[in-house]
């Protein structure tokens, strides 16, 4: 458990790094006027590698985004696709039922601010629209719900409106709320929130994985020790990932507080980073971990194909 703990803090240290190096870097404009387009002719066919993963969804029922260090990348009917828009590194990647928010660093060529805040966008669209923030904050923890938008955001540094900690807001960043977030674990690596209910929000932490039903005034521990990470809410369910010397991935219902385990697939030393539900289809999601693999299912875990071998795209 320690050393994937230790490879999860120095991939941290490695992308924090990365995007420190980028900071003086001029941005090219994403402003202008947008034009709705389809996925098909936003895109350009994509082969390389996807480094520096900080966030995945389901843009819909057959596309797959992730938000890496040079910008969105997409897999589609089993093809690779990049974004000719969005050539950015974006940090605390949600998508929701009309696009996307996020947070993070411009990428070369771009007139953003260094870093961006909190911004608001569409895969198919060139612009971005500012929500808080620009040139304050980067929030790589940052949770939205799928059709409530409510945002949750870990908040590292003070800037203008917040102090170090934990705070919402549910009116698209026009005003924000610090939360009490009583017994909310050990170091805050990912935040998940309901695609309806914004009372209701997890917290994946170095001790657990932990459940808010109150907006995240207080919070009770759900799984075993461990790293936590991976989350995903349904309607009903949570999923989460967890590592206690072997990696496990778990969905929970909070009705009646069952869990029941998903199988993975072979893991060397790897963990759960990021988890994706198909928002059409039931037992089909993905998942990204630690060691930069990625892996769907049609079958609820039964079995897995890789579409990611260490960073590269198969």
């Amino acid at each position: 458990m320690k050393k994937v703990i230790g490879i999860i803090i120095f991939i941290s240290m490695l992308v924090l790094g990365a995007c420190n190096s980028e900071s003086n870097q001029s941005e090219g404009s994403e402003e202008g006027s947008d034009k709705k387009k389809s996925i098909q002719e936003s895109t350009d066919s994509f082969d390389g590698s996807v480094e520096h993963v900080h966030g995945m969804g389901y843009v819909d029922a057959d596309t797959l985004a992730y938000a890496a260090h040079s910008g969105i990348k997409l897999h589609k009917g089993g093809k690779w696709l990049e974004s000719t828009h969005h050539k950015n590194d974006y940090m605390g990647f949600n998508v929701v039922d009309n696009g996307f928010y996020t947070s993070g660093h411009p990428g070369e060529g771009s007139d953003l601010p260094n870093p961006i805040g909190l911004q608001k966008g569409k895969v198919t669209e060139e612009g971005l629209s500012a929500l808080a923030f620009e040139g304050e904050s980067d929030f790589h923890a940052m949770g939205v719900g799928a059709r409530n938008h409510a945002v949750y955001v870990w908040n590292e540094h003070a800037n203008s409106q917040m102090e170090q900690g934990l705070y919402r807001s549910l009116d698209d960043g026009e005003s924000w709320e610090k939360i009490a977030a009583e017994n909310s674990g050990e170091k805050i690596f990912q935040i998940a929130v309901h695609p309806d209910d914004e009372n209701i929000v997890a917290l994946a932490t170095a001790s657990g994985i932990y459940l808010s039903e109150d907006g995240g005034a207080s919070f009770n521990v759900i799984s075993e020790e461990g790293q936590g990470s991976g989350m995903h809410f349904t309607k009903d369910r949570l999923y989460y990932g967890l590592y206690t010397g072997t990696p496990s991935l778990s969905v929970y219902k909070w009705d009646d507080q069952s869990k029941e385990e998903i199988g993975l697939p072979e893991m060397n030393e790897d963990a759960v980073m990021y988890l994706a539900k198909n928002p059409e289809k039931k037992d089909t999601f993905a998942i990204f971990t630690i060691k930069g693999n990625s892996y769907t299912t049609s079958d609820n875990g039964e079995s897995w194909e890789q579409i990611i071998d260490q960073g590269q795209t198969k």
